[in-house]
């Protein structure tokens, strides 16, 4: 299977819920994958798509908490190798990528509760210091005073 990076059959997302959909199609892609040296190319298509998404949803108000959402993911997605990919890794990003499909405001209180679910499942969205790794209080100067 290959896949095409400047392939580009979707239409631009008029909505949130028509993005919704676009994002949740392509985790769909991204399970096909699972394991195999392809994905990586199918987690560049499906962060494109997740850059994308900010000028469609920055327009409204009412989407600003679903921009928060694909920040989360684009974070999550940053902190992961193709190897880390797993299915409730993809299980996360289908929760999140649904929840934008109602219509209405997306209210903060759910971006959070996914949140919460990214941390939960152990899923990073940030950088994170290993507290116990060796030599943490030195640099390549030497111990810090």
């Amino acid at each position: 299977m290959s896949t095409d990076i400047d392939q580009r059959t979707e239409q631009p997302p008029a909505t949130r819920a028509d993005l919704a959909r676009q994002l949740l199609a392509r985790v769909e892609r991204l399970a096909l994958r699972l394991n195999e040296v392809s994905l990586a190319a199918e987690i560049q298509l499906l962060k494109r798509e997740l850059v994308r998404a900010h000028p469609v949803l920055s327009v409204r108000p009412g989407d600003n908490n679903f921009l928060s959402v694909v920040a989360l993911a684009e974070a999550a997605l940053a902190s992961l190798t193709w190897k880390g990919y797993t299915p409730g890794v993809l299980d996360a990003l289908r929760q999140a990528f649904a929840a934008g499909l109602r219509e209405g405001e997306f209210p903060f209180a759910e971006y959070d509760a996914l949140r919460r679910h990214f941390k939960a499942s152990g899923i990073p969205t940030g950088p994170t210091i290993d507290l116990s790794s060796p030599d943490l209080n030195e640099d390549e100067d030497g111990p810090q005073a």
